[in-house]
């Protein structure tokens, strides 16, 4: 679309699918919208203690899911307008823990209901559908047949109140997510161990070697998994060749937050991908009481560190995912305010000009408070954002939220390539 503004993302969440996210850290000062931890979609439920008495009765216990998503754009002018609706339906199952031991299976199937062509490029400009094309198999988007794909299998231990999960899983940190929205969202493989001995303080650590990417029907090794969205151009203003180039033997994540009192939240996450950069992202929230049940005012504040981690993927510059010597700085702030089901907030983010900010697309999205649905910030340098989010949550019901925000965003010049990694207008 042209001259796009952030505008607005309406939408309706059901609680069932929205209210709760594996791994997901509490949060005693929100508003409810653009929150680092995403919940998009459905926690797993906590396993069952009863004893089955048979097989059948055992996996008739598993959980079954469903979604439906439509989604539809707009173009101006004579450019293609575009519109897509999915079904999906999975089921998991996990044991009852026998001596602290319990194993999970999982997997997802989907199909299109309805959607124009979403895969021939428009003769005037050569581009595809920019959202419809991702709600159903980015590398072949214009299948219609049934798509599915294994997403959880593993192995946990739990003790106390830590566990250790061995195996493919749902993963919810800031920057490694499920994202937002669409059919199937993200799966990883590998161990991911949680430790919550001390009181009020969570640390989590993992290391990862594969990623059932968002919207695709195959697990990939880290290095593959980047590159299989749009690549954009590299900094030398050609486009970006890395796509199946790259070399990494997997990611390490570290992770730590603690509550300080019932209002004020601390933590701090690093992202390291071998041989491609490292990530450093920071969050302090806090929040004040205003009044006797008036409400209570929210502060947030945010910084996130990158740095290039070896060759960056390739010692050929043009194959690379982040140049050698790349370093970048965002910084993203929030006020708001909250009262009963009703929530507002004012937001705002500056990445510098020093360099891109850098995370694959499709590993998650990143969790500044500006985000709207469909937009991002990551590829951009020498970004200015601001937002106005409200939310309000249905009280006493079944889950039902709604959620609105608008907001501009403000990108370097479309011809500036070094900072502009899609070339996108402000």
């Amino acid at each position: 679309m042209n001259r796009l503004l952030r505008l607005c993302a309406a939408s309706l969440l059901l609680g069932p699918l929205a209210a709760r996210a594996q791994q997901a850290e509490p949060a005693p000062t929100r508003p409810t919208i653009g929150r680092p931890v995403l919940q998009p979609y459905a926690a797993p439920a906590a396993a069952d203690t009863g004893k089955a008495r048979t097989l059948a009765e055992a996996f008739g216990r598993g959980q079954w899911r469903g979604r439906n998503y439509f989604i539809m754009s707009q173009n101006r002018g004579s450019l293609p307008s575009y519109y897509a609706n999915g079904l999906g339906a999975g089921a998991r199952f996990e044991t009852a823990p026998l001596h602290g031991v319990s194993v999970g299976a999982g997997g997802f199937f989907w199909v299109s209901l309805a959607a124009n062509d979403l895969a021939t490029p428009d003769a005037a400009t050569g581009a595809v559908s920019r959202y419809g094309v991702g709600l159903f198999d980015v590398r072949s988007p214009g299948r219609r047949q049934l798509t599915g794909r294994p997403e959880e299998l593993f192995v946990r231990y739990r003790w106390r109140q830590s566990a250790a999960t061995f195996g493919r899983q749902l993963l919810v940190t800031p920057l490694l997510n499920p994202q937002d929205g669409r059919l199937s969202p993200n799966y990883a493989q590998g161990v991911w161990l949680e430790v919550n001995e001390l009181a009020h303080t969570r640390f989590t650590a993992g290391g990862l070697t594969h990623l059932a990417v968002r919207s695709t029907s195959e697990w990939a090794p880290v290095a593959s998994s980047n590159g299989l969205y749009s690549a954009g151009v590299d900094e030398a203003s050609r486009r970006a060749a890395y796509t199946g180039q790259l070399s990494s033997r997997g990611r390490g994540v570290l992770g730590a937050s603690q509550q300080r009192g019932p209002r004020t939240r601390v933590l701090a996450w690093n992202y390291y991908a071998d041989n491609l950069f490292n990530s450093l992202f920071t969050e302090l929230t806090t929040g004040r009481a205003v009044g006797a049940g008036a409400g209570q005012l929210t502060l947030g504040a945010q910084y996130h560190y990158q740095r290039t981690v070896g060759t960056g993927g390739n010692p050929d510059p043009h194959l690379a995912y982040s140049a050698p010597g790349r370093q970048a700085h965002g910084l993203s702030g929030r006020l708001g305010y909250q009262r009963g089901p009703w929530s507002l907030s004012a937001n705002y983010t500056r990445i510098t000009h020093t360099k891109r900010f850098l995370f694959p697309r499709e590993w998650g999205r990143e969790p500044f408070y500006t985000f709207l649905p469909r937009e991002r910030e990551e590829g951009f340098g020498g970004l200015d954002a601001a937002a106005l989010l409200a939310s309000y949550a249905v009280p006493a019901g079944p889950g039902l939220k709604a959620e609105v925000g608008y907001g501009p965003c403000y990108l370097p010049e479309v011809t500036d390539l070094r900072l502009n990694k899609y070339g996108m207008p402000s």
